[in-house]
């Protein structure tokens, strides 16, 4: 998740103008992407709010999305074959534990 902070620096960064530019008539600019206060020096605290707002707002996934590395096609049919393998799997069980428990049902 750290990583994941780091990375998106860049994009949750609100600008602000410091104090002498306020002075000068310096507008403040809206703030883009994620904004979170640090109240009473806890940046961990402002640090897990910033990661649930991220996860919450789906830009967790884009980022992800955009460090993916490339994946051949030969890699992506054999994971696309053990994810199906798997859900085969799960199904089979679920129709097991399904039967397990009509029979447990009828048997009272």
């Amino acid at each position: 998740m750290q990583a994941l902070a780091r990375a998106s620096r860049g994009i949750a960064a609100a600008v602000r103008p410091s104090a002498a530019e306020a002075a000068h008539g310096g507008q403040l600019q809206q703030a883009r992407g994620i904004v979170v206060q640090v109240r009473d020096g806890n940046l961990d605290r402002a640090l897990t709010i910033m990661e649930r707002k991220m996860r919450s707002s789906g830009m967790e996934r884009l980022i992800r999305a955009r460090t993916h590395h490339h994946v051949k096609d030969s890699e992506k049919r054999v994971l696309a074959r053990k994810a199906l393998m798997q859900r085969v799997k799960s199904q089979e069980l679920g129709k097991k534990l399904r039967e397990i428990l009509i029979k447990k049902i009828r048997g009272q």
